[in-house]
């Protein structure tokens, strides 16, 4: 028998924190002996003080008491929308990622099921690199796909695989949606959607079959159903041959001792889990051994004993020199044939099978398994702990703790009362509503922290308090207290306490850090180009990347889909790849879709008088109407862009808490003007109201005036109109975008060379080439001899040969932006785009364009290379060989063009003393160019 425990209660149960009143009431005494020794000294329970000690000890206590909940009690919500499911992201959100290796890409495609029909179709499947060459003449740099010139050297391209794909067994050849065609329609779609970056699948292919005959003769146990003995033998011999995968449900991976991260790794399947040690051990067989069969076949119940057995060749793929190994040819499986022969006996007695009755139990075992993948695919959900709701934030007044003698409780004054114990019960009362007022608050942030740290949080307070209820004549002592509303009561109290923005950028580093990301350099960056209002529009940023941060992490590594074909996939689309995405996020890019850069809400207009040029600048808001623009013009553009940025930054300039109290006074000031910021408002005589934007100098002068169609017939209307330009300035206005081009998909395949007239070639830093040799491409196509040959050098090609294929890719932003005209910032994010694609990739990076104006119609480099790369991506989407030729030509010819664009600057000798003054110096050894 075991030890009887007895059970006891400790006699010390000092804890020494906010649970513990005697170590709150001790640490209050010595408090107050250390503050007022000299005048108080008695500290006995019967003192009013100590009193009041007491009772706020005991409310701390309540406090540290919820403070100790469990956390999932803390976080649990009897309101949906707050409960603790939208403030975490689930393991299947967070942990997953897109494929990145070849047993990823596996686990994908034998993933693949059917809702009607086989419902597993691809019983494994293997990648493997394709092997296709491209020649140089490295005389002259020209590529094909045949040896050409004196001097050749070759190269493989890199990136392309092909998939060997073994079907199940019923998976026919028809064309039907459940066979072979049908699957290999749901690996593309499968492929493309989880492409990974600069990589493509180039064909897929059917495993071929090695016949191989096993001859035995097993002795069996005398209870052994020797029916389903030979239905487990033969699934054993077979699963050697040509190993199966199995999924397995998410406690089963457990089971096996794996951690959450290392089941959750790669991509997330549809059908549970499959183990990648398993994975990896069914590699296709090069050889088939027959101690291997013999040990596959001893381990099946109900065998005791093999008294012959052999393995054979059925063809003549290999010729077999060795009785106990059959080599298998690469790329193929080994299957048995109906050569093979087993034969059973119970001692010396012989046994018949009955060939039925094992097909039955073939399948039973068949059903069995698609029993536990239903139940792998039902069950590999990491569930979020369930808490139970209490109400933290609930608050009870500390007068009612008192003794009654107080007169400050629910009861009131007991025995004599009079008005000197009304007054000083009334007064005593008032005294303790500051703590009652404080602890409640204290209950409220208890009661928050749900929606603080939560990564869909959008509070615009961090700070918050409750009202106070229950007290008896409380109306009495407080007047003008908001009762209705604790928002309103929290404004009163905390609104020039709080300062929300960067409170709440300090709660988004802290989330943001727990997915070891960060944004200080951002940051800092962000204060030196935008002053003031850095802060509220890095928190925007912040907010945006910490809402898409499941996809931004999981997709890091995807290439965008070019197999989709409808116009909202190709143009004016989030069809691109994760590290655009990724990349325009960690930038605060605001729009990172795919579309006309050039087509950018701001218009220079150049005006011609004579031999002399001026410039003015206009800006659209989101509906095409004029919101801003010059007052005055430049004679040249870059001065007029200088401007527009000038008054750009002064209307950002304006915190939003201050706009909304600058608001609340307008109407009160004098002269007919008032200023809110660097925004002047006019009043006109007949009522109507405008504003502009000044500078920072003393005379406040006019730099830019708000355009509208009538002006604001009213105060209301001039707020909102106010408010709706900072708001658009500040999270709308944007002429930044990204564009990324993958060289690998401007590579015809060699199976279309014929058709689609020719390959696309990339020279860097030079030109870009394409070779026609198809009857009849230059009358449809006119492109000169000279021009139609590729290279694959720089300067000096017998030397300098190199890949312009793999693993390469060109990003092409604007260099007209206002960000992006900032050195110190293209510097920054040229690191982030070179940090965040993969380290196996080239980035060639282009600051690059110019925008369209009211009279000129695309003129420049990057709407020409907009023109051409939306035609590319069509054809390509759409497969369209007779013109994807021409279009992958005019697309390369635009990348050669492509010209970086710098703002106008001083140059400045290095040993020059820095002048904070000279705006866009340039130094020697420190700008580049």
């Amino acid at each position: 028998m075991s030890e009887n425990k007895h059970i006891s209660i400790p006699k010390n149960v000092e804890t020494g924190d906010q649970t513990d009143f005697h170590f709150l009431r001790k640490t209050g005494i010595d408090y107050i002996e250390k503050l007022g020794g000299k005048l108080w000294t008695d500290y006995n329970s019967h003192d009013p003080g100590i009193t009041t000690l007491e009772v706020l000890s005991y409310a701390i206590t309540d406090l540290g008491m919820r403070m100790n909940l469990n956390m999932g009690d803390i976080l649990t919500s009897q309101d949906t929308d707050k409960d603790i499911h939208t403030q975490f992201l689930k393991a299947t959100e967070i942990l997953p990622s897109r494929p990145l290796t070849e047993l990823d890409y596996r686990k994908l495609f034998i993933d693949i099921s059917f809702t009607s029909g086989h419902k597993r179709p691809i019983r494994n499947c293997w990648l493997v690199p394709n092997n296709e060459k491209l020649y140089v003449d490295c005389k002259t740099g020209n590529l094909d796909f045949k040896p050409i010139g004196d001097k050749v050297q070759s190269f493989d391209i890199k990136g392309l695989y092909d998939l060997y794909v073994d079907y199940a067994e019923d998976v026919d050849d028809e064309n039907n949606g459940c066979g072979k065609v049908g699957v290999n329609l749901q690996i593309l779609d499968r492929y493309h959607a989880n492409r990974s970056f600069c990589e493509d699948l180039a064909e897929i292919k059917e495993v071929e079959v090695q016949k191989v005959a096993v001859c035995a003769r097993i002795g069996l146990v005398n209870k052994a159903d020797e029916e389903l003995v030979h239905a487990k033998v033969l699934r054993a011999i077979n699963n050697y041959l040509s190993p199966e995968v199995h999924f397995y449900s998410l406690k089963q991976m457990l089971e096996k001792g794996l951690t959450t991260d290392q089941i959750f790794e790669g991509p997330l399947l549809e059908n549970g889990f499959i183990d990648t040690e398993e994975l990896k051990n069914s590699q296709l067989r090069t050889e088939v051994r027959l101690s291997d069969i013999i040990s596959e076949i001893m381990k099946v119940d109900g065998v005791k004993e093999i008294h012959e057995i052999s393995i054979a060749g059925c063809d003549n793929v290999i010729k077999q020199t060795n009785d106990w190994l059959i080599c298998i040819e690469k790329g193929r499986k080994p299957e048995l044939c109906e050569l093979s022969s087993f034969s059973y006996s119970k001692g010396s007695l012989p046994l018949n099978i009955n060939d039925k009755k094992v097909q039955d139990y073939l399948q039973n075992l068949k059903r069995e398994e698609e029993a536990l993948r239903e139940d792998a695919r039902q069950n590999k959900e990491l569930a979020l702990p369930q808490g139970t709701s209490y109400d933290v934030a609930e608050y009870a007044t500390i007068l009612n703790e008192f003794p009654d003698t107080y007169g400050v409780g629910s009861s009131g004054i007991i025995g004599n009362q009079n008005p000197e114990r009304e007054a000083l019960a009334k007064q005593m009362k008032a005294y303790l509503l500051f703590f009652d007022q404080i602890l409640a608050g204290y209950f409220k942030h208890l009661e928050k922290v749900k929606e603080i740290l939560s990564v869909n949080g959008d509070l615009k307070r961090t700070y918050f308090t409750q009202a106070l209820k229950n007290i008896k004549g409380f109306d009495e002592l407080v007047s003008d207290y908001p009762t209705g509303n604790d928002d309103d009561l929290t404004d009163a109290l905390y609104e020039e306490l709080d300062n929300s923005v960067e409170r709440r950028n300090e709660i988004l580093d802290h989330l943001i850090s727990r997915f070891a990301e960060t944004f200080s350099d951002y940051t800092f960056l962000m204060k030196s180009l935008y002053g003031n209002s850095a802060d509220e529009i890095v928190l925007a940023n912040k907010q945006k990347f910490l809402n898409e941060y499941s996809s931004l992490s999981k997709d890091r590594g995807l290439g965008y889909n070019y197999t989709l074909f409808s116009d909202s996939d190709i143009w004016n689309t989030t069809n691109i790849s994760g590290a655009q995405k990724r990349i325009a996020r960690l930038l605060g890019i605001k729009d990172y879709t795919q579309r006309n850069l050039s087509q950018s809400p701001v218009l220079i207009t150049k005006t011609v008088n004579g031999d002399q040029e001026t410039f003015t600048w206009k800006i659209k808001d989101a509906a095409g109407n004029i919101i801003l623009s010059s007052v005055k013009s430049y004679e040249i553009e870059y001065a007029a862009t200088k401007n527009l940025n000038e008054a750009i930054y002064q209307i950002i300039q304006i915190d939003e808490e201050d706009l909304e109290n600058a608001l609340d006074e307008l109407g009160t000031c004098e002269d007919n003007t008032c200023m809110i910021g660097n925004m002047k408002i006019r009043f006109s005589g007949g009522g109507n109201y405008y504003f502009d934007v000044v500078d920072d100098t003393p005379e406040k002068n006019v730099i830019a005036t708000h355009k509208r169609t009538n002006p604001y017939p009213n105060i209301q209307t001039l707020k909102i109109g106010i408010r709706e330009t900072l708001k658009y300035f500040k999270y709308d206005f944007t002429e930044e975008g990204i564009f990324l081009i993958e060289h690998l998909l401007l590579k015809p395949t060699l199976k279309d060379y014929k058709l689609m007239g020719g390959i696309g070639c990339m020279e860097i830093e030079r030109t870009f080439k394409i070779m026609y040799e198809i009857e009849g491409a230059a009358e449809a196509n006119p492109v000169e001899y000279s021009e139609t040959f590729m290279h694959s050098c720089e300067e000096d090609c017998e030397t300098d040969v190199f890949d312009p294929y793999s693993y390469r890719v060109s990003v092409v932003l604007p260099g007209y932006a206002y960000r992006f005209q900032d050195p110190d910032f293209r510097r920054y994010a040229e690191t982030v785009i070179r940090q965040e694609i993969p380290a196996h990739v080239l980035a060639k990076i282009c600051w690059v364009g110019d925008r369209f104006t009211e009279t000129q119609t695309a003129k420049s480099d990057l709407s020409e290379f907009e023109v051409a790369f939306r035609q590319y991506l069509s054809d390509k989407s759409k497969n369209n060989t007779v013109n994807l030729g021409d279009s992958i030509h005019k697309l390369l010819i635009a990348l050669t063009n492509l010209n970086n664009i710098y703002r106008p600057g001083r140059l400045l000798d290095c040993a020059k003393d820095d002048n904070d003054s000279l705006d866009g110096k340039i130094i020697l050894g420190q700008s580049n160019i």
